[in-house]
C-alpha cells in the first residue's frame, strides 16, 4: 500500500473516523500534517491536542511521521506546504482529509492507478470522489479521465505535484482561444468567467484554499485526471464544524459510497465525455454561490448560449 497522508486541525470526531479506517489497511508509513490552534478561538487548543493524541494509538507495524504546526496558517497555507512535505519524502502516495471517509476499495483504487500510470506524464491526478456517479452508470470500465481534480480522497505524484502553481501563472492567457486551459472543460463563455472568477479570487487571497491552484495546475498543464465510475469516499464533514462544507450542501445520493468493482475494467480511452464533465462542472462548485449554482446551472448556461 502507498503511504498516507492525512491532513488534520481541530475535528477530533471526524479524524478518528477516517484513522479506523486507515488502520484497517494497515500502511506502512502514515504522514499527519496537523495545523496549529487558532489564537482567536478559545476551544481549538484543546481540540487541536485531541486531535494529535489519536496518532499514538498507532499499534500496528507503520513508520508515523509527523508534522504539527504550533501556530494557525489557515487551510491554504497549512494543507499545500503539506502536501509539499509529504511529496519530499515519497514519489508517490495517498491524500486524505479529516473529513474524508473511504470505503476500502479506495486504497486498492488508488495503488493500481499511482503504479499503472507512475510514468505517465500526462495523468496527474486520481481521484477517489465522483460527485456525479449517477452519469457515470453507463460508463462500462471502472474509471474514466477526466479534467476535474477531486480532492475529497485523492492521489498522485511527486512529478505532478511539482508542477504546482499557487500563484496561477499565465491566468491572464488561459481563456482566450480555443487552445487554452479553460476551453477544455468549456466552450461556454458564461462557464469560463465563472472558473476565471475563481481563480483570480483564489490569487487574490480572497478565498483561503488552495485545490483552485491545483486545477489550474492541470489545466495549465493540459493534464487528465482519473475518477472512478462509483464514488468511493463519503465527506462527514457537512456541519457546523466545516471550513468549506456545510451542512445542507450535498445530497445524500451525492455522498453515498460504493464498493468499486474487481477485476478493474480500464477504459478505451482518454477523451472526457462531455455529458459527464458537464455534470462535474455543476457538482464541484463549492459555498454557497456554488449550491445556487448547482441548482440554475442547466438554466444559466444553456440560455445564455445554448450549449456548455
Amino acid at each position: 500500500m502507498p503511504p498516507v497522508l492525512l491532513l488534520v486541525f481541530n475535528r477530533p470526531d471526524h479524524t478518528r473516523q477516517v484513522f479506523e479506517q486507515i488502520r484497517r489497511l494497515l500502511p506502512a508509513h502514515l504522514f499527519v500534517r496537523a495545523d496549529g490552534p487558532r489564537t482567536h478561538v478559545a476551544a481549538d487548543a484543546e481540540k487541536c491536542a485531541a486531535v494529535r493524541a489519536i496518532f499514538e494509538q498507532v499499534d500496528w507495524a507503520c513508520a508515523v511521521h509527523t508534522n504539527f504546526l504550533t501556530e494557525n496558517h489557515g487551510c491554504r497555507r497549512a494543507v499545500q506546504a503539506g502536501i509539499s512535505w509529504f511529496f519530499q519524502q515519497v514519489e508517490a502516495g495517498i491524500i486524505l482529509e479529516d473529513d474524508c471517509l473511504p470505503d476500502a476499495s479506495f486504497f486498492d483504487f488508488c495503488s493500481e492507478m499511482l503504479e499503472r500510470y507512475r510514468d505517465d506524464p500526462e495523468v496527474l491526478h486520481i481521484s477517489g470522489n465522483n460527485p456525479a456517479p449517477q452519469v457515470c452508470r453507463g460508463v462500462e470500465a471502472g474509471y474514466l479521465f477526466s479534467r476535474f481534480s477531486f480532492i475529497w480522497g485523492w492521489a498522485t505524484w511527486r512529478r505532478a505535484w511539482q508542477l504546482y502553481d499557487p500563484d496561477f501563472t499565465d491566468l491572464e492567457t488561459i481563456g482566450k482561444g480555443p487552445s487554452s486551459g479553460l476551453y477544455q472543460i468549456s466552450s461556454n463563455p458564461a462557464a469560463r468567467r465563472y472558473l476565471l472568477d475563481k481563480f483570480e479570487r483564489t490569487r487574490s487571497g480572497e478565498l483561503d484554499t488552495w485545490d483552485y491552484a491545483w486545477f489550474y495546475t492541470v489545466l495549465k498543464n493540459k493534464g487528465l485526471c482519473i475518477t472512478p465510475r462509483m464514488n468511493l469516499v463519503r465527506n462527514i464533514g457537512f456541519d457546523a464544524a466545516g471550513t468549506h462544507t456545510h451542512s445542507g450542501m450535498a445530497t445524500n445520493r451525492e455522498n453515498e459510497v460504493s464498493a468499486l468493482d474487481t477485476p478493474l475494467v480500464h477504459p478505451q480511452n482518454r477523451a472526457p465525455i462531455p455529458a459527464v464533465e458537464r455534470a462535474f462542472f455543476y457538482a464541484s462548485q463549492k459555498g454557497r454561490a456554488g449550491l445556487l449554482l448547482r441548482r440554475l446551472a442547466p438554466w444559466f448556461f444553456y440560455k445564455r448560449s445554448g450549449r456548455f
